[in-house]
């Protein structure tokens, strides 16, 4: 059994390239239960590269991951069974399926019950899109809806599975200040473990617990929030991308 400070995800001193090109520079980071951590950074800082990392799509040079102080070797098509659960920058539904049944497709059967995939699931799959706002466009198909709309879909896709780790890659993107509002609720209403990579500042500040900085994939700084927006390695790295 893990001692509280295993539970949870941990990355170990993860190193990854692509080439000659250093995507992530020893990268240590942990995320426990029920805490929103956050990881900003310039664009090119590695940080989907760290998200792809931990959903099985790229394997690191060195380093490991950890479940809950156990060994993790992470596979795309094996998060669902570990309860994790992720969005995707943009929006990666099945035009030719209703948002409902885009919703059915992120949810896991429970164990023993193979009849799930009848009501039951269109139950909660329908309670995920209500939850999101969007119970009402559950017989459209994806392309139907405006590009805000279809990021609830995905998000409600993925709350849908009940998760304990739900990893969000750019949530606040195309979204305007009110559907942030919005989505800040959410996270904090979520109960459960979120894992935020997002350029919205006002965002996640307001929402994370702690806050990984990464710059040209190396670790700059770890904190609070707080911490985070005093630091002068943190300003320097954000001031020198915009110039």
């Amino acid at each position: 059994m893990s001692t509280p400070d295993e539970q949870g995800l941990s990355l170990h001193h993860l190193t990854v390239r692509f080439g000659g090109l250093l995507a992530l520079d020893d990268v240590s980071l942990r995320v426990p239960p029920k805490k929103v951590i956050g990881v900003i950074g310039p664009n090119g800082a590695g940080k989907t590269t760290l998200f792809n990392v931990i959903s099985g799509f790229v394997a690191p040079q060195s380093g490991a991951i950890t479940l809950d102080g156990r060994p993790w070797r992470p596979r795309p098509h094996h998060l669902r069974r570990h309860g994790i659960a992720r969005t995707l920058q943009g929006v990666g539904q099945f035009g030719g399926m209703t948002v409902l049944e885009n919703v059915q497709v992120g949810l896991k059967a429970p164990r023993g019950n193979r009849g799930y995939r009848g009501s039951k699931s269109q139950q909660d799959a329908y309670a995920a899109l209500e939850r999101c706002g969007v119970a009402d466009y559950a017989n459209a198909y994806p392309g139907m809806l405006p590009y805000a709309k279809r990021k609830r879909v995905e998000l409600a896709r993925a709350l849908a599975a009940r998760p304990r780790i739900l990893m969000l890659d750019e949530p606040a993107g195309g979204l305007d200040a009110d559907e942030i509002d919005w989505l800040a609720d959410l996270i904090r209403e979520a109960d459960t473990t979120v894992l935020l990579v997002e350029h919205h500042m006002d965002l996640v500040m307001s929402v994370c617990d702690e806050i990984l900085v990464l710059d040209f994939g190396k670790p700059i700084a770890l904190g609070s929030p707080g911490e985070i927006r005093t630091d002068p390695k943190v300003a320097e790295a954000y001031l020198g991308a915009a110039a």
